[in-house]
């Protein structure tokens, strides 16, 4: 199953590690990866522009599927594989809010730590 998976990825990049992370959790070790480097624009090249015309990463591939927001590909890796490895996301609805809470949260600090805050 993993081996219809791609991920395009950065070193030193929250939002790759968060679908790397994913995919650990998930038992999903058998995927194909690429490191880019971000200091030789690797990540604005044609073959990033052609999978995420943003030239952002990480550029996940899953057969036909394709997301490039690290919050998608989470989420679309815990319900496609909701029975494997680590339940990531809780059935109550109070705990769902939480976990919810945090990510977004967490996500925010990012935004800020980048923007100097």
């Amino acid at each position: 199953m993993a081996k219809s998976m791609s991920l395009l990825w950065g070193a030193g990049s929250p939002p790759c590690w968060r679908v790397m992370i994913t995919l650990q959790e998930k038992k999903l070790q058998d995927y194909k990866h690429k490191l880019l480097c971000f200091e030789k624009a690797e990540h604005k090249s044609q073959e990033i522009l052609d999978i995420n015309p943003r030239g952002q990463l990480p550029a996940f591939k899953h057969g036909d599927i394709i997301l490039n927001e690290s919050g998608g590909a989470c989420l679309y890796l815990e319900n496609q594989f909701k029975s494997q490895g680590t339940k990531l996301i809780p059935d109550s609805p109070a705990e769902q809010a939480l976990m919810y809470q945090r990510m977004f949260e967490g996500r925010q600090d990012t935004v800020r730590l980048h923007a100097g805050q």
